[in-house]
C-alpha cells in the first residue's frame, strides 16, 4: 500500500505514517480515518511523523487545480480539533510548497506542524513537544 500507518513506539503516543508516491486521494482519506478515529478515542495527545522521503506526491500531480484545493480544504475540515505534534520528514520542495499552500487556506490547522531531515531528528523533536504538552510550565501574572 502506498500509505502505511505504524505506532511508533511502545507507549502509543507517536504514529509513524510513511508515504510513497502513487497513492490516490481515496488512500489519503482512508489513512485520515484511521489517525482520527485513534486520536479522537486516545487518553493523551498523539503526535505523528509523516515520512515522505520515498517520493510522495499530490494525486493527479498538480497542485493549484480545483480538485486539488478542495481535497486540502476537505482534509483541513478532518483534522479539526486535532492538537498534536506532526513533524514532516524528508520533504523535497514540492512537498514544502504544497505545505505551504495548505497553510495559507488555514494557519490554525497547520501551525503544529515543522519539518525535519531525518526520523531520528523528527523522534526528538516530537519528545520534546508531547513533553511540553503534558507537563506545561505554570505561569505567574
Amino acid at each position: 500500500m502506498p500509505i502505511e500507518l505504524y505506532w511508533d513506539n511502545d507507549e502509543r503516543t507517536v504514529m509513524l505514517i510513511e508515504v510513497e508516491g502513487g497513492y490516490s486521494w481515496d488512500d489519503l482519506y482512508e489513512t485520515l480515518r484511521k489517525i482520527k478515529k485513534v486520536t479522537d478515542n486516545a487518553p493523551c495527545t498523539i503526535g505523528a511523523i509523516l515520512d515522505v522521503s520515498r517520493g510522495a506526491t499530490i494525486p493527479g500531480g498538480k497542485l493549484y487545480t480545483q480538485t486539488a484545493l478542495d481535497h486540502a480544504r476537505n482534509m483541513l475540515k478532518m483534522g479539526e480539533g486535532g492538537t498534536g505534534p506532526v513533524v514532516i520528514v524528508g520533504a523535497n520542495s514540492f512537498i514544502r510548497l504544497v505545505f505551504s499552500t495548505f497553510y495559507n487556506l488555514d494557519r490554525k490547522a497547520l501551525g503544529n506542524v515543522q519539518f525535519a531531515a531525518t526520523t531520528d531528528e523528527a523522534r526528538a523533536s516530537l519528545v520534546e513537544k508531547l513533553n511540553e504538552q503534558s507537563n506545561p510550565v505554570a505561569t505567574h501574572t
